[in-house]
């Protein structure tokens, strides 16, 4: 009786490692999750924790908290004058993704700063790009991430010669006619910053000098 209660425990114990993969799989729509631990060249601490995945009809959601113990100098890159006298040691964001782009092994998401330590940060949008190195014993995930300001355009450009520019809102696609698969260049850009405000490919990710915890990307 000892051994079959002692087999039935450790069948326990492995399907207890083995499910949180096994329903991740199952969910059967792109994913990205990690908990990551990391630091830089200026050696301070940095823990990113996130989750992202698109259900059944397309649609993606997830969640990201990040904290750094660096310095926040508050200066006014953005020039509107807001975060300017805030200066203080580490911080915190936590964001609520609303998309998701997976590629290979990469991922990005994004979505909108709903807490922060930093008060200047909440309402902006930031963008996580991740990726996935494997299993090998010296595979090495690696990450960046932005925050970015919400561009509200009050203007539009019209010809001053004509009364009435109708051209002025129109909007077209340009696509390559030779190729089907061509998805085009739309004339009038999102400026809402999104996970396809740029190409997967063309994100740099930052050089970790150490790191523990993992990531994991789902295609």
């Amino acid at each position: 009786m000892k051994r079959i209660a002692l087999a039935s425990l450790v069948t326990l114990c492995v399907l207890g490692f083995v499910s949180p993969r096994s329903t991740n799989a199952q969910s059967g729509g792109p994913f990205a999750n990690g908990n990551f631990k990391f630091s830089l060249e200026d050696g301070f601490a940095k823990h990113v924790e996130f989750d992202a995945r698109t259900n059944e009809k397309g649609a993606a959601t997830g969640q990201m908290t990040f904290t750094d113990e660096a310095k926040i100098s508050g200066q006014d890159v953005d020039g509107t004058g807001d975060g300017a006298a805030e200066s203080r040691s580490g911080f915190y964001i936590k964001a609520e993704f609303d998309c998701l782009s997976v590629e290979k092994n990469r991922a990005v998401m994004c979505g909108t700063i709903s807490d922060s330590s930093h008060g200047a940060y909440v309402g902006r949008r930031v963008l996580l790009v991740v990726e996935d190195a494997g299993d090998g014993p010296e595979a090495q995930d690696r990450l960046t991430w932005g925050l970015y300001l919400i561009t509200e355009r009050g203007w539009f450009a019209t010809d001053a010669e004509r009364e009435y520019d109708e051209g002025a809102g129109l909007r077209w696609t340009a696509t390559d006619a030779e190729r089907r698969d061509d998805v085009g260049i739309p004339s009038h850009m999102d400026e809402e910053i999104g996970c396809r405000s740029f190409p997967v490919e063309s994100h740099d990710l930052v050089e970790v000098k150490e790191a523990e915890g993992t990531i994991q990307v789902q295609p």
